[in-house]
């Protein structure tokens, strides 16, 4: 799920910037320090699995042409690999891949589509991103939070549900813990422009 998200940090295309067939392209850097996580809960407490950025090529090249408040992306995807999340324990790290389907899926892809700026306040963003996973795609959007100075700082949150993707929640100890349906996916990017 990085990866997913690590797409949505290229929100502010702004300069480093050159003109190809209409649209520009940009190239971002998501920093090491950048989070991604996936909170969920079962019948008996909850979870988190944290993206690794640190173990992923977190550099991001996209197509994006502006249109009013609207930014437009072509060719904005990031892949993150499912092995690059840590759940805290190897038993955890275990079936969370085994949900994903990691076998025959090993990536999350994140494809950012538009980001809409609120005319009135430019920090508040909503993204249109399509995510992929364990072979099946779905279109979001999600609200962000953007803080720019020298760097870009992306912050939001994302609920979904895991059969959304026809993945059925696991079930341990004989049925006893039972992994809900809704997840929460919360990010903070810090993402560094690539001249």
């Amino acid at each position: 799920m990085k990866n997913i998200f690590i797409g949505l940090i290229c929100l502010l295309m702004l300069s480093f910037s050159t003109s190809t067939s209409g649209y520009k392209v940009a190239s971002y850097l998501i920093e090491g320090n950048s989070k991604l996580g996936i909170t969920g809960s079962t019948n008996v407490n909850v979870f988190n699995c944290n993206l690794l950025f640190s173990d992923i090529n977190s550099k991001v090249k996209a197509l994006y042409q502006k249109e009013g408040n609207k930014i437009k992306f072509q060719d904005a995807s990031l892949h993150l690999a499912n092995e690059c999340f840590d759940c805290g324990s190897r038993m955890m790290n275990s079936d969370f891949l085994e949900m994903l389907k990691t076998k025959s899926y090993p990536n999350i892809t994140l494809d950012l589509k538009e980001i809409i700026v609120n005319p009135k306040n430019s920090n508040e963003n909503i993204a249109l991103l399509n995510i992929s996973l364990a072979g099946c795609s779905k279109l979001y959007s999600i609200w962000l939070d953007v803080n720019q100075t020298n760097n870009i700082n992306a912050t939001g949150c994302l609920k979904l549900n895991l059969s959304d993707f026809n993945l059925e929640p696991p079930k341990k100890m004989l049925g006893l813990v039972v992994v809900d349906d809704a997840i929460e996916i919360n990010l903070d990017l810090k993402i560094k422009p690539i001249k």
